[in-house]
């Protein structure tokens, strides 16, 4: 079988993408023996000179918008001749549809799924998203969601990372539940959980590169609260924090994905810890409480988005913006006893969610779709786009 994978903007097997999402899925789908042709809608070297003079050109709604909107016509039709030199194809799965109108996948007739983590009347409706406070213009953004809802509807399927997604994708833009697949998020498994784990120390770690969204405030105010309960009690703290001066509290910065040095040492905060702490104010499916629950570590988690669905039975969720419930659930998981248990419950829930899980899903969704089509859009629908 031969897929072409796309993701807006940059190569889809660059790691920095999505955190890493496209290049996961790539390697889910080469170990079920799948040929995969990274596609990206990025506009050429040289070529940002013209879109710029462009978007001078085109100043009526202002120059952010314009030349977003002239950076998005310029991918569509890159993105048209890449399709044509990468035919023939049996499948496109397309990710983070919004970036683009699919157009140039449909008219090639290989049928096409999407692949995202929710949809974009989602973010924007929420007031901690990236997108609500990314600085983008509101009629730019309505525009962004239409073009995904209409791309929604002329996709063969549509699968998303959770149910919280894909009651949107229902909801909100009118897609068929036939035509909708849970696939789940999928992760890098971190080093196995030790046997030597020491579970009588609370050691609790916290990893998120957005320390505004993932709420580190607030979690670092909260641990404040349970070291004087609880004084052996420590504190590991990765991404981009402020600098860190508390009693207990360890700052590590920044460990880049594509940084081997960085991720072993990531590898050991992971095995040495008892609990993972983010506690988000917004996350749609964050990969790591699902690194966290492969190395055997209870989550404490945010109720703001498809997050809570990840682990089931092996995380806590809480009120992010209250500091309070935040302090309860760690002393709950400050317990020896509630943190091994929730833990193993972690591991098992991680353990059906490797990227080969989520691409094996997504494969046995399309086998489907050839085996019914009917699912696939009539000309009309294929068209509206």
């Amino acid at each position: 079988m031969r897929i072409g994978l796309l993701y807006p903007v940059r190569n889809p097997l660059d790691r920095r993408n999505w955190s890493g999402t496209p290049y996961g899925l790539y390697q889910g789908l080469v170990s079920h023996g799948v040929t995969v042709v990274p596609l990206a809608a990025d506009i050429p070297k040289g070529a940002h000179e013209i879109v710029a003079l462009l978007s001078r050109a085109t100043g009526r709604r202002g120059a952010v918008a314009d030349r977003m909107l002239v950076r998005q016509i310029a991918r569509t039709r890159v993105l048209a001749r890449r399709l044509d030199q990468a035919l023939p194809l049996d499948a496109v799965v397309a990710m983070g549809t919004e970036m683009y109108a699919l157009a140039a996948v449909i008219r090639t007739k290989v049928p096409c799924l999407s692949y995202d983590d929710g949809t974009l009347e989602q973010m924007w409706n929420h007031p901690d998203s990236d997108i609500r406070n990314g600085g983008f213009p509101p009629d730019h953004v309505r525009r962004w969601i239409r073009r995904q809802a209409v791309s929604s509807r002329a996709s063969s399927l549509c699968c998303v990372s959770t149910h919280w997604a894909a009651r949107s994708f229902a909801a909100d833009y009118a897609i068929p539940q036939e035509r909708i697949r849970v696939v789940g998020m999928g992760h890098r498994p971190r080093a196995a959980a030790p046997t030597n784990r020491d579970w009588s120390k609370p050691t609790y770690l916290f990893v998120g590169v957005d320390w505004q969204r993932k709420n580190g405030a607030h979690a670092m105010e909260a641990f404040s609260r349970v070291r004087k309960l609880v004084p052996e009690a420590t504190f590991h703290v990765v991404g981009d924090h402020p600098a860190i001066d508390a009693p207990g509290v360890y700052g590590h910065g920044f460990l880049p994905m594509d940084d081997s040095a960085a991720q072993l040492s990531l590898d050991s905060l992971y095995a040495a810890a008892t609990c993972f702490v983010l506690p988000s104010k917004f996350d749609p499916s964050p990969i790591s409480y699902l690194e966290a629950a492969s190395a055997g570590l209870p989550v404490i988690a945010t109720p703001h988005g498809g997050a809570a669905e990840l682990l089931g039975p092996g995380a806590l969720t809480v009120d992010p913006a209250d500091v309070g419930s935040i302090v309860q659930a760690m002393l709950h998981l400050a317990d020896p006893v509630q943190a091994r248990t929730m833990g193993a419950a972690a591991a098992a829930a991680a353990e059906n969610s490797s990227w080969h899980n989520v691409a094996g899903r997504i494969l046995d969704a399309l086998s489907g779709l050839e085996q019914k089509t009917s699912l696939v859009p009539d000309d009309g629908a294929r068209h509206a786009v």
